[in-house]
């Protein structure tokens, strides 16, 4: 696969992550354990081992491996964050390359092409919500990124107000709810979705299959009114009556969380009085008080009972038969598309391919062109050799006839040689012979040393034009073999491009494909793509939908199968909720005495007790969620409310306005959890314009010194010695890592894997901050997908010279993964907010409605898009490195 474009690609799907399409699936790295990687817990009881869970791991495949290289991003300097040195960093395997902690980060801005293929079919979970619109192509790959971290990963979404949160958060619910129906499913029957009993005080309840955990939701913010009236999304009109026929206990949905709710999908808690206000209408229905808001309906407990007078009539088959054929069919659907998908990165990488063998072709062309323009004049030195060459070897020739003769005596000399001045005669003649044949001598010598410095030049001369010869030759075959490869490159491209025309005319502009796909700077076209709902046509929506209303069906139908042991579990945690905790208080106060006490050692017995006790605790929450997959609670609610659960941990914490939670306080909360999806926008909270300012963090609620929560007597403070911590220290599964601090900036230390979740032995390493940065900020400096934004506004002249006098083009913080569609704004609005804290980021979804499924563009002229500073545009259809910047 074009390496440029997947720049480290990384993540299964949960097709992948169950075996079940495991010839696309792949390998990631989960830190220092070498397995693979899986969203889901392995559980060898259903799934076999780790590698049915992993998938094929192949690393030609589609998606490629994090650990490849790739020309995605620039080798060179990238934007120096705040309170960083400016300097080059070191070259990372792709993307922008990651400072200390060297995580090899890609910009999703500026490598386009890596969210397109992350939106791939085969990694969208087979269910979604049930809501009229789909996912933008940004929820989408934040979604498909979410699902597939490891056990221990925290995956940071940098979402301004107004993008699409809720809409992100019911996808995510919707596909792990129909992960953990395909978990039921597998199961032989009812009765083995629990097993051994336990007990703690006089409450027994039976363990949730081990299959069937994991999956528990907690959906946090800061308080309750930061969320939205049932913290997900509405459901879709045209789902209403299927929802209906289904009848996930919509009634006692809306007994406990008013008009409007339609399924029993979510539990409000808080503190204490809002447990027990909860446990009185949900569980007993009782109405008191500001309780008559609430519409009258069907408690729990009352529909429990009446499943259990009616468990003889379910039909277990026919659920689990219903939920298979609906999975079946939108596996069938996404593997029609994903053919299609792999057409579309085909065509890039042959286009790609293309246009460098065109590159070749001409640069050949150019060089045969350079050599055959010097041919006559090679040829001409070889001939002027040559020519030169027979000259002198004739002259040679010519002076070696004319040479003297000592022994010839004339007449007139043999006549004065008898005179009487012969000695005299003699001798003047012996000098004049010997005068000749030392000139005649010396012009020898001279034509000779002419005669080879002519050969030589003769040699060199056809030596030469020999070489040129050869070139000429291989300037031919090299044109030759590069215009024959563009003919089969284009030979290749056309029955693909035929394929996604074809697929073009059937699902519209949800196929991604164009050059829009890989823009970086044209604003119109951005936006386009932008807007987009990747692989969202109506039959595959709509197939996915149908899925997740199936899954809910199997979930009321094992409740009905086991309604007397979900009555059991679920009564002794409403037990729990509803108690007055006045009457627990001197019980409380007296344990805590006697741990507390110099003398008091702890027993084996006590130690198995307390185990017994939590993990009964546990299961009882574990049952609440099997019914109630997702509870609502503000951040200062979830230590004190899961207190009791010990070493096991819950499934997925979803935080909403995360820069609002503490850094200190993610420590235990993330100790509670195996995943975290942290949803943030410390840029407009100001956070990251208080890094560059060198300042430290508040959080809370975003003044100085509010950086408290419920939790505040049992969480680690801001101003303990972190030195202090232990090695040793395990917090519910989760070991804190002595190395792995946060520095004076709010960055986080330690290792980080491919996904951005940091890691120590393949977990989130729970760790406090030291200057008060909130756990989103903390997460988005390990996140290996994001963008950088200004660290202060575009506009300040005082960031403007600093930026100068640095030698940069401005001082830029890492964020993460962006949601960058924003909904019902008008476009004045977004162009401030992308002036003031933004830089472009955010586009308008004004134009959603009026998008034609048969357009690859919008019409009318295009604007062109504001370019970045250092930023030469570029042609997005060679996708070169992005330059380094100045």
């Amino acid at each position: 696969m074009d390496a440029e474009r997947v720049a480290g690609y990384h993540g299964t799907g949960f097709r992948e992550a169950t075996g079940r399409k495991d010839e696309v699936g792949r390998r990631g790295s989960t830190g220092e354990r070498g397995v693979p990687t899986v969203p889901f817990p392995v559980v060898p009881e259903q799934r076999g081992g780790p590698d049915e869970m992993g998938g094929s791991g192949d690393p030609a495949e589609i998606g490629g491996s994090a650990d490849r290289g790739s020309a995605g991003g620039s080798p060179g300097t990238e934007p120096r964050e705040a309170g960083q040195p400016a300097g080059p960093a070191a070259p990372g395997h792709s993307g922008v390359d990651g400072d200390a902690l060297e995580v090899s980060r890609v910009d999703v801005r500026w490598e386009p092409l890596v969210v397109r293929d992350g939106c791939r079919p085969d990694r969208i979970p087979a269910g979604r919500w049930p809501s009229d619109g789909g996912l933008v192509r940004s929820e989408q790959f934040v979604v498909n990124e979410a699902v597939a971290q490891p056990d221990g990963g925290v995956f940071a979404v940098h979402a301004p107000p107004g993008t699409g949160v809720a809409e992100v958060y019911g996808d995510l619910v919707a596909a792990i709810i129909t992960e953990r129906a395909r978990r039921i499913a597998d199961l032989p029957g009812p009765a083995a979705a629990f097993g051994e009993s336990r007990s703690w005080s006089t409450h027994r309840v039976a363990a949730p299959n081990p299959t069937l955990t994991g999956f528990e939701i907690v959906l946090a913010a800061p308080d309750s009114s930061a969320l939205t009236p049932h913290g997900l999304p509405p459901i879709g009109a045209r789902w209403r009556a299927a929802a209906t026929t289904i009848d996930y206990f919509a009634s006692t949905a809306r007994l406990a969380d008013g008009v409007g709710a339609w399924a029993m999908l979510a539990a409000r808690l808080g503190d204490g009085a809002a447990n027990r206000a909860f446990a009185e209408r949900w569980w007993r229905g009782a109405v008191r008080g500001t309780d008559v808001l609430f519409p009258a309906g069907e408690s729990m407990a009352a529909a429990l009972r009446r499943l259990q007078a009616e468990s003889a009539a379910v039909d277990w088959q026919a659920a689990v038969a219903r939920f298979r054929s609906a999975l079946a069919k939108t596996e069938n659907l996404a593997a029609e598309r994903t053919e299609v998908a792999a057409s579309v990165t085909r065509i890039s990488e042959l286009e790609q391919a293309c246009e460098e063998a065109s590159c070749s072709a001409e640069a050949a062309q150019a060089r045969l062109a350079e050599l055959a323009a010097g041919e006559p004049a090679v040829r001409e030195a070889l001939t002027d050799a040559e020519e030169e060459q027979r000259a002198l070897l004739a002259e040679l020739g010519a002076h070696q006839l004319d040479r003297p003769v000592f022994t010839t005596v004339t007449e007139d000399g043999k006549t004065a040689l008898r005179s009487r001045s012969a000695v005299s005669i003699a001798v003047a003649g012996g000098v004049r012979r010997g005068r000749n044949w030392r000139a005649w001598t010396a012009r020898r010598r001279e034509l000779r040393a002419a005669c080879a410095e002519a050969e030589l030049r003769r040699e060199a001369a056809a030596k030469e034009l020999q070489a040129l010869s050869a070139s000429l030759a291989v300037a031919w075959t090299a044109v030759n073999d590069e215009t024959a490869e563009v003919t089969r490159l284009t030979a290749e491209i056309g029955p693909l491009a035929e394929a996604v025309a074809l697929a073009r005319q059937r699902w519209g502009d949800h196929v991604p494909d164009g050059p829009a796909q890989a823009e970086t700077e044209d604003a119109a076209l951005i936006e386009w793509r932008e807007t987009s709902a990747p692989w969202a046509d109506e039959e595959y929506a709509a197939s996915r939908a149908e899925v997740f209303l199936a899954a809910l069906n199997l979930h009321k139908t094992l409740i009905a199968a086991r309604a007397d042991v979900f009555a059991r579990n679920l009564g002794a945690l409403m037990d729990v909720l509803g108690a007055d905790p006045a009457a627990s208080a001197p019980l409380a106060e007296t344990e805590v005495a006697a741990a507390d006490s110099p003398g008091t050692e702890s027993t084996p017995a006590d130690s198995t007790t307390a185990d017994s006790t939590a993990a009964a605790v546990a299961a009882a929450w574990q049952s609440l969620f099997l019914v109630v997959p997702v509870v609502h609670m503000p951040f200062g609610a979830i230590e004190p409310l899961f207190a009791g659960l010990g070493p096991t941990p819950l499934g997925w914490l979803l935080a909403d306005h995360a820069e609002r939670l503490p850094g200190w306080q993610q420590r235990s909360i993330l100790g509670l959890l195996n995943r975290a999806v942290l949803t943030g926008d410390t840029a407009g909270s100001g956070e990251i314009a208080r890094v560059a300012d060198g300042d430290g963090f508040s959080s809370g609620d975003g003044d100085d010194g509010d950086d408290r929560s419920l939790a505040d007597d049992e969480a680690v403070t801001a101003g303990d010695d972190l030195d202090n911590v232990d090695a040793s220290d395990n917090v519910a599964g989760g070991n804190v890592a002595v190395d792995g601090g946060v520095d004076a900036d709010g960055e986080a230390k330690g290792d980080v894997d491919d996904n951005g979740a940091r890691t120590t032995s393949g977990a989130f390493s729970r760790t406090e901050h030291s200057n008060g940065a909130s756990a989103q900020r903390i997460a988005e400096r390990a996140s290996r997908y994001g963008t950088w934004l200004p660290a202060s506004r575009p506009d300040s002249a005082e960031a403007d010279e600093s930026a100068e006098a640095d030698g940069v083009d401005a001082v830029r913080v890492w964020v993460g993964t962006p949601l960058r569609v924003v909904r019902g704004l008008d476009r004045a609005t977004i162009d401030l907010r992308n002036s003031l804290a933004y830089d472009g980021l955010l586009v308008s979804d004004r134009d959603l409605a009026l998008r034609s499924n048969a357009g690859r563009a919008p019409g009318g002229a295009r604007r062109p898009g504001r370019r970045r500073p250092g930023r030469p545009r570029r042609d997005p259809m060679l996708r070169r490195r992005r330059p380094v910047l100045p």
